[in-house]
Formats: C-alpha cells, sequence, structure tokens
C-alpha cells in the first residue's frame, strides 16, 4: 500500500504504471489514426454530430433556435447524413436539439483551437466541419481519456502496489471495450465520463481527508454538475462523494459531523453541480421559450423489465462477451476492504444500481454501440475491484495467471479491431456471426 504523495517527477522515473500509461496512450492513438473515418467524414455523425450541433450552430452558422444553416453546412460533409434527427422541433416552431450539451462544453476547448488555427491561416469564414476541427475535436477527447487513465493511476498507488495499478491500467484499457471508446469512438461520451468519474473519486478523497478545504468542494461541484449535463443518468453517481470512506457505523456519524462543520462547502457543492447541470433547462428556455423539452420522446425507462442478464452476458451485446476480463473486477469486489476501503461501499451500493439502471433503458443495447459502452463510466470504481483482485492473486515470480491473461487480453483487442472494420456488427449481432467471425482479422475474401 502506498500513502506517500506522489510527485510527477518520481512517478515518471520510478513507476510501473507511467510506463504502461505510455504503451497505452500510443495505442490509443494509433487506434484513432487507424480509422477510416478521416476519409470519409465520418467525425461528426450520429450522437456525435448531435453532441457537436451545438458549437457550430452557436458560434459560426449563428442559427439557435432555427438549425437552418448548421444543418445544410453538415449536410456538405455528409449528404448521406441528414441531422434533423439531432433535432427537435417544438410547438413555437423553434428547433433545439436532442443530445444535452454536455459534451459540447467538453469539445469546445479544441473546437476554438481549430476555428483559430484556420483564423491565424487567414481563413476566416468556416462552418465547423472542415478536417482541422475533426481532427482537434477528435484528439482533444482521446487526450481526456488519457488524463483520465493517469489520474486513475495516480490513486490506484495511493491503496495498492505500483505493479498492481499498472497492470490494472493496462488490463481496463486494453481488455476492455474503452479501447474502442479511448480512442477511434473517442467523440462518444463515454471516455470524457471516464475522466469525470476518476476526479470525482479523487476530490472526494482529497475533500474527506485533506482537511476539507474549499477547492476540492469547488472542484467536486464542477465535475459533478459537467457529469450531469453530459448524460443525466450519471446523476446516480453523485453517490460517490456521499458515500465516500463509509466503512463503519462510526464513519456514518463522522461524516454527519464533517457536512454539519463544513456546511457552507456542501452548499457550494451542491449549488455549483445544480447550476451547471441545470444549464440545459437555462438553455431550452432562452432559444427554444420553455424550460423543459422532449428531448427522447418516447424514450424511456422500463424499471419492471430491465434487460441486466442480456446487457451482461448476451452474444448481442454482452459487456462481459466483449470485455470478458472486466468479470475479474467484479470478482475483486469481494477484497476491496482489504486495501482500499473507502471504496467498499461505493462498489457494493453504486453498481448494482448502475447496472440496473443502465439496462432498464428501452433499448438496453444503445443502439449501434459494442459491449454494453454505458458502463465506461463505472470503471474508475471498478478499477479498484479489478486491482484488488490481482494484489490478492497475483504473487512475484507465480506465472500460472500469465497464459489466460495474455489470451484475454489478445481475444478483446482482436474483438476491438473486428468492431472496428465491421466484423463484430454495431447493431444486429449475433451468436452465429460471432462464431463465424471469432477472431477473424479481416473479412474472408
Amino acid at each position: 500500500m502506498t500513502n506517500k504523495p506522489l510527485a510527477l517527477g518520481n512517478l515518471l522515473r520510478q513507476s510501473h504504471t507511467s510506463y504502461i500509461w505510455l504503451v497505452v496512450s500510443m495505442l490509443l492513438i494509433a487506434g484513432t489514426f487507424r480509422a477510416a473515418r478521416w476519409n470519409t467524414n465520418d467525425v461528426f455523425v450520429s450522437d456525435m454530430g448531435g453532441y457537436y450541433l451545438y458549437l457550430p450552430s452557436a458560434f459560426l452558422t449563428d442559427d439557435l433556435g432555427n438549425g437552418e444553416w448548421v444543418r445544410a453546412a453538415s449536410m456538405r460533409v455528409r449528404p448521406d447524413q441528414d441531422p434533423v434527427g439531432n433535432m427537435v422541433t417544438l410547438p413555437n416552431g423553434k428547433v433545439v436539439f436532442k443530445f444535452t450539451m454536455g459534451m459540447a462544453v467538453a469539445y469546445a476547448p479544441f473546437f476554438f483551437l481549430a476555428r483559430a488555427i484556420y483564423y491565424l491561416q487567414g481563413i476566416r469564414a468556416t462552418t465547423g466541419y472542415e478536417p482541422v476541427y475533426q481532427y482537434a475535436v477528435t484528439l482533444g477527447c482521446v487526450a481526456y481519456v488519457l488524463l483520465g487513465l493517469w489520474v486513475l493511476g495516480l490513486e490506484l498507488r495511493r491503496y495498492f502496489d505500483d505493479h498492481i495499478a499498472a497492470l490494472t491500467l493496462l488490463v481496463i484499457t486494453l481488455g476492455s471495450n474503452l479501447f474502442t471508446y479511448g480512442s477511434f469512438e473517442a467523440l462518444m461520451s463515454h471516455g470524457t465520463l471516464l475522466l469525470l468519474n476518476t476526479l470525482l473519486l479523487r476530490y472526494s478523497r482529497r475533500w474527506y481527508s485533506e482537511t476539507g478545504q474549499w477547492r476540492d468542494a469547488l472542484w467536486l461541484g464542477l465535475v459533478g454538475g459537467l457529469m450531469i449535463l453530459i448524460r443525466p443518468s450519471e446523476v446516480m453517481l453523485m453517490a460517490v462523494p456521499v458515500l465516500w470512506g463509509l466503512s463503519s457505523w462510526a464513519a456514518v456519524s463522522e461524516r454527519l459531523r464533517f457536512w454539519q462543520q463544513r456546511w457552507n462547502q456542501v452548499l457550494l457543492l451542491l449549488a455549483l453541480t445544480l447550476l451547471i447541470g441545470g444549464q440545459q433547462l437555462i438553455f431550452w428556455r432562452l432559444v427554444g421559450g420553455q424550460w423543459l423539452v422532449p428531448f427522447y420522446k418516447g424514450e424511456t425507462f422500463h424499471f419492471d423489465s430491465p434487460h441486466v442478464l442480456d446487457g451482461v452476458f448476451s452474444f448481442r451485446k454482452g459487456w462481459l462477451v466483449y470485455s470478458p476480463l472486466m468479470a475479474l473486477a467484479l470478482l475483486g469486489i469481494g477484497w476491496v476492504r482489504r486495501w482500499a476501503a473507502p471504496v467498499w461501499l461505493l462498489l457494493i451500493a453504486v453498481v448494482p444500481l448502475y447496472f440496473y439502471v443502465t439496462f432498464c433503458w428501452w433499448n438496453w443495447e444503445y443502439g449501434g454501440s459494442y459491449g454494453g459502452r454505458a458502463l465506461i463510466s463505472l470503471y474508475p470504481l471498478l478499477a479498484f475491484g479489478m486491482a484488488a483482485f490481482w494484489q490478492r492473486w497475483l504473487r512475484p515470480g507465480r506465472l500460472v495467471w500469465a497464459p489466460m491473461l495474455l489470451l484475454l487480453l489478445g481475444v478483446s483487442l482482436i474483438q476491438n479491431y473486428e468492431y472496428l472494420i465491421g466484423l463484430i456488427s454495431c447493431c444486429d449481432m449475433t451468436w452465429a456471426k460471432y462464431k463465424a467471425h471469432f477472431m477473424m482479422l479481416g473479412w474472408p475474401k
């Protein structure tokens, strides 16, 4: 167990975790550029195109509330992808966007960077769909994933041996669907939420263990609000700053005293979370003329008909079929309390709830996607389960786990690649298709 402050210089010089982070960073960047989408303008399309609409509409085409010009700009790039499906026409004739604005906020620094690059080149008029915008926003989202993994490595090393933290990062990145959503699907929300959920864990720990600083309460409010603005269902993970560190009844009493003594920090945290998360309501009111918009009209949760078993085990989209090594993270929860007691209750309480709610969504498959993508938000928490498993069972000189680990890492990487090239279907996978294409690296001639 490592509790000493981790200096960046020492980390770079001495940490196995930093070496693994460099390796997975290079592989994720390579995967990003391996995708054929750069040659087919296949970047701002589907959900990703819906997230992005806010930026060109607000800052380039100036048609918020209408959407006519940004729609035309998008269709010039991809005439087969009409973004009207990502727009909602209100009874008063105003047009707003189907998806919440959180990912547009996350894209914004890289959007403005691309705009500045064109401006310096003397190109004043752009639509937001030119190549530099595509590259800048995509690589920016990959950077979010890499930052999230870096911070996660730092947090794991506070509780587990360095080589265990390194192995955990390796397995979670290369042995799961995170490889897809951290590279060629990085514009989806999941990689960004991985970063935010990691920061939520980090600032929860700091707030409670480092004398309750204002800055940590501030960061918790900012991070929590942005999570909800990106994906409203992430409100479930706001249990993290509530339950962090509660490992006994005595800890509950101490927590209540902590909140009472720092009531003003608690109010700041709650106010920021509500203010940032509520920006969507303000946008709808200013642009659409009403506070609430049926942005997922006809789409809802069916809490009486969950598909947890399908979501985890089916060949159609089953999480553990396409990320088999993540089963170790679930098994490892049994040993978390021994090494990382502050997260034990979170794993026991939040993980089952998140699984249940996720697979109560009417479309439990989550459209064109790869293997339970919505669960990536849990990976920062599950990383502690994974690390506890390795800390318990991995012993120096014992290589009994090496063949299984290498085999399943290979299976996971090949399956991620098969999804990239279409051998694993985004939408209608079956056991027959899975078996026919198992471990193939290219389409049969």
